[in-house]
């Protein structure tokens, strides 16, 4: 009874990978490059920006209520996706949930090191967003996570001096009161937990904008050929935090003594609590 409601749960995620994402291009373009080379004409070259001209996005934000961990707002469940993968990954997201209802699951941040783009548009943390006419911060307080995106019109690192990175290469141009954002040269990952994998040939295209006093709009467009069967776009939002004083307070996971944990050779996750054999625990602690 277990593996055929196993196998149940198994088909649905599978039927949900083949379901068309969750938004639909006015036009598809064959990579991300020309998608953005697209828009940045289409915005003759963008709109040339001065401190008085930027569109006020001060104050604190954090994703959206009700999304959770899901990297597609408009997914059922943190299981199932949107995206329409290429079988390989399709297998691989099979094979990870199948994992997931066994118990054994492992994050790789569990290591403390960073969650990574595009898994960084997901993170319900606090976020700020630093705008001035050559270049914009977008800042998660998670272990200190700043994507910078230059908007002087430099174009991305040479092929020769580039090399993958957890947040990648940014560039981007105004167009009117919208940051268009072109992101190359990242690190394999996953979406998120129980979501499936992109490849270090993962690059996107963003439209980033305030749509009201209390609402920024991310339109993100995904293109990861081994992975994806076409472009996943879907659609983030981050709502501003009204809580008087409340500031970026960013933090690293190295700082709670608990958090030390190692995968299994079974692929679960497992905490060393403190006490006798403790590691790094009991061993950086002062002897008096």
């Amino acid at each position: 009874m277990n593996n055929a409601k196993n196998a149940a749960c198994l088909g649905a995620a599978l039927l949900m990978s083949a379901l068309a994402p969750a938004g639909a291009l006015a036009q598809e373009y064959r990579n991300s490059t020309e998608h953005f080379e697209a828009l940045k004409s289409q915005a003759k070259g963008g709109t040339k920006m001065t401190a008085d001209r930027l569109p006020d996005w001060t104050g604190i934000w954090t994703r959206a209520p009700g999304t959770g961990l899901k990297f597609d707002p408009a997914q059922p469940s943190l299981q199932q996706t949107t995206a329409q993968l290429t079988p390989e990954f399709a297998q691989r997201h099979t094979e990870k949930l199948e994992r997931v209802a066994k118990g054994i699951e492992w994050d790789p941040i569990s290591n403390c090191i960073p969650p990574g783009y595009p898994r960084w548009l997901t993170e319900p943390f606090l976020r700020e967003f630093v705008l001035r006419p050559e270049q914009t911060l977008l800042i998660n307080e998670m272990v200190n996570d700043i994507r910078r995106v230059y908007t002087d019109g430099r174009g991305h690192t040479p092929e020769e001096d580039a090399y993958p990175l957890w947040n990648g290469d940014s560039i981007g141009f105004w167009d009117g009161d919208s940051l268009v954002v072109h992101t190359t040269q990242l690190m394999i990952g996953q979406y998120q937990r129980s979501q499936p994998d992109y490849t270090d040939q993962v690059e996107t295209v963003e439209r980033w904008r305030k749509v009201d006093d209390n609402v920024i709009e991310a339109d993100v467009t995904i293109y990861d050929p081994p992975a994806l069967v076409k472009p996943w776009h879907v659609v983030q939002r981050y709502s501003r935090v009204t809580t008087p004083g409340l500031r970026i307070r960013s933090w690293v996971c190295e700082e709670n003594a608990n958090n030390e944990v190692f995968q299994t050779k079974e692929g679960a996750t497992q905490h060393v609590l403190p006490g006798p054999g403790a590691g790094p625990i009991v061993k950086n602690k002062v002897e008096k």
